[in-house]
């Protein structure tokens, strides 16, 4: 269903809003028109007076009562008038008892009263067509209900709060004060309209440009929140990789034994450690084996080394060979490498100190060689949790940026990156054909195409945006 066809349609949508599981409390919406009628046929009060719909914000309590006069469940309904509800239409919503039964028995009786069943999305969608919340802040709510991690939750409740609309809403002013005045210029030369002043209007574009180029580095940034770190654990068998793996996630996942090649697949898992996220690869371990199985699981992995972002490389203290420089060998310069030497609680303590300078040495040797100059080295005991609050200070130092979330803005979508692309291009387009002395109308084609896709991200439909300025601003034909 296009955009077009749900601002020309005046029905009525409901949808189940929790979780489509049985839980203590199911919620059910109804936005539309119709969401007043059919909810008095459909509901019994408790006190068995009347609804009364001429105020918005009032809760009953009573039964929801099918077409022989049944009881389908107890509950509590709210009332919302428009505009003041969150679709800005006429509202109800249905806290019920949360069985998907009864919840799907409920939106079952109130389609056959003449509601239809929501599309994804659409009672936001509705929202911002109603002018109660912009696109961004549309987006917002979105990246709330999916947010794995603290940092993505900030970012998304400001954005909800209209820091990144705000910013937006900034470009599009300084658009729409140049665009009607180079409009003017073109469409009446013999109209006394002061001249632009070219210094101030690049200058302009330029500081645009750079607040996008921001926002665009900053997406990037940001998605080693929202989409996860690609992490690979990686060592020979029996090192304690495993036991790792379950260690970052919380839990036993895998089966864990002293028998060499046990683990013989890769297993992914995401995984919020500490705020970051992770998607974990635990494979296989690098032996030299004749097991056509484990085999697999070793290609396997190989396969994913080379592609993550993080690598967890695990080793026993005093046990690093030629397998270890084999495996280490199989990792790129753009990689984070974080080395975990096992089992140090296998050493007497008096002998600890000089076997962690003689595996230091060894190691950074083998990384020189190998030209591996990002990596930290951890010394721990995994079984025995012992320095591994080492790991997280490790993560940190590699990805966590000093930037402060009150000085940057920060976009979340593919849809919001390709839209602000897009205006970077033009912009780029404009200014070019303003060094290169091109006709003005050049410039304004292009000017116009940015300030479309600034508008396609706020959501704000065009209209006569821009010849409404121009007319309040200048007197044409006085």
């Amino acid at each position: 269903m296009i955009i077009q066809d749900l601002l020309l349609k005046e029905d009525t949508i409901v949808a189940i809003s929790t979780a489509l599981k049985n839980a203590p409390i199911g919620i059910i919406r109804i936005s539309g028109n119709k969401s007043f009628d059919i909810i008095s046929q459909i509901f019994k009060p408790k006190n068995k007076k009347e609804l009364n719909f001429n105020k918005g914000y009032r809760i009953y309590y009573g039964y929801i009562i099918n077409n022989n006069n049944q009881i389908i469940d107890e509950v509590l309904v709210s009332i919302f008038r428009k505009p003041y509800s969150y679709t800005g239409e006429d509202m109800v919503e249905i806290s019920a008892h949360g069985n998907i039964i009864i919840l799907n028995k409920i939106v079952e009786l109130i389609k056959s009263k003449g509601a239809r069943l929501a599309k994804g999305g659409e009672f936001t969608l509705r929202a911002v067509l109603n002018q109660k919340m912009d696109l961004t802040q549309a987006f917002a709510i979105k990246d709330i209900i999916e947010a794995n991690t603290e940092k993505q939750l900030e970012i998304a409740f400001k954005n909800l709060n209209g820091k990144l609309s705000n910013k937006i809403n900034e470009i599009k002013e300084k658009l729409i004060y140049w665009i009607p005045w180079i409009e003017a210029l073109v469409d009446f030369p013999e109209e006394d309209i002061p001249p632009i002043d070219y210094n101030s209007f690049i200058n302009d574009l330029l500081n645009i440009k750079q607040n996008i180029i921001k926002m665009l580095q900053n997406y990037e940034k940001l998605k080693i929140y929202k989409e996860g770190i690609d992490t690979v654990i990686i060592g020979k068998p029996n090192v304690g990789k495993s036991t790792f793996f379950n260690y970052l996630y919380g839990q036993e996942r895998v089966i864990t034994s002293d028998i060499p090649g046990t683990t013989r697949d890769i297993i992914s898992e995401y995984i919020n450690f500490n705020g970051f996220l992770l998607k974990i690869y635990d494979t296989a371990g690098f032996r030299k084996t004749q097991d056509k199985i484990e085999e697999i699981g070793i290609q396997k992995a190989l396969q994913i080394i080379k592609n993550a972002k993080l690598v967890f490389f695990l080793t026993e203290i005093n046990s690093i060979d030629l397998n270890d420089k084999e495996l280490l060998s199989n990792l790129n310069q753009n990689q984070y490498l974080i080395i975990i030497i096992n089992k140090i609680d296998k050493i007497q303590s008096k002998n600890l100190n000089k076997a962690i300078e003689n595996n230091t040495s060894l190691l950074k040797e083998i990384l020189y060689n190998l030209n591996i100059t990002n990596y930290k080295i951890i010394f721990a005991s995994i079984k025995e949790n012992i320095n591994l609050d080492q790991i997280n200070k490790a993560i940190t130092e590699f990805f966590e940026t000093n930037e402060n979330l009150e000085d940057n803005f920060y976009i979340t979508d593919i849809f919001q990156k390709e839209l602000l692309q897009e205006v970077l291009n033009y912009l780029d387009k404009a200014i070019f054909e303003y060094q290169n002395n091109n006709p003005v109308e050049l410039i304004l084609v292009n000017l116009r195409l940015a300030l479309e896709k600034i508008l396609n991200l706020l959501g704000i439909d065009i209209t006569d945006l821009v010849i409404n300025n121009m007319l309040n601003r200048f007197c044409i034909g006085k």
